[in-house]
């Protein structure tokens, strides 16, 4: 399998076209996740199943990420122009570790809002959740690894907001606490979002790479969006 080395400018600011075209997709499917108008039993009710929710997602990151390195270096052996491969082998190895814990993060989050770790782990992902996350697994091994990064980009790409945070604190009344990793996240992802940007517009990807990572983004966002409206 050999993919040829960018030789012209059609791929340069990749990573903006992306997030501008996810953006869009996220204004015209817009969802108010959470309102001011809620009891504040639901409130609670709502913010217990979106962390548990968001569990079942991010726990699959780093397995992910690690089936996507093992998939560069298979390749590698057959591949005449490595310098993509190598690239993305870098990056998820650097991103593995910057994501490692995180899982654990939201369930101490719930801890703190009573909700024992058994009952986060034992909660069925929704057959969504497991399409989302399990076309993930069939692309790496079965098409190329570099469409995880649209993946990725969708996860990444539109950090919480301090306004939101502040919201739904308030509805809920819970502590900061149990927002540690809603609060963490809506600062690591701002850099984690730039450093994959910078990455889209400085890797070798060919027109066809550009559909891949393309095309898994807005599927992702699509189902993200299934994921919070069943």
């Amino acid at each position: 399998m050999v993919y040829s080395q960018r030789t012209d400018n059609s791929a340069e600011q990749f990573g903006s076209k992306l997030r501008i075209k996810l953006a869009l997709m996220r204004d015209g499917r817009s969802n108010q996740f959470a309102s001011s108008s809620m009891s504040i039993e639901n409130a609670r009710a709502w913010f217990k199943d979106y962390l548990i929710k968001a569990h079942s997602i991010i726990r699959a990151s780093v397995p992910l990420m690690e089936v996507a390195r093992h998939r560069c270096t298979v390749l590698l052996a057959d591949e005449k122009n490595p310098l993509l491969l190598t690239s993305l082998a870098s990056y998820f190895e650097r991103h593995i570790k910057e994501e490692t814990g995180h899982d654990e993060w939201l369930i101490q989050d719930l801890e703190v809002i009573g909700v024992p770790r058994r009952e986060c782990l034992e909660r069925v992902p929704s057959q969504v959740v497991a399409e989302l996350v399990g076309s993930q697994y069939y692309w790496i091994n079965h098409w190329h690894p570099v469409s995880l990064l649209g993946y990725i980009a969708f996860l990444e790409g539109n950090p919480p907001s301090s306004e939101w945070i502040q919201l739904v604190r308030k509805i809920t009344d819970y502590p900061e606490e149990a927002f540690r990793t809603i609060i963490k996240h809506s600062e690591l992802d701002q850099q984690h979002r730039d450093d994959l940007n910078d990455l889209l517009d400085e890797l070798p990807l060919t027109s066809e790479h550009q559909k891949w990572v393309t095309s898994n983004a807005l599927y992702s966002a699509g189902k993200f969006h299934d994921i919070w409206n069943p």
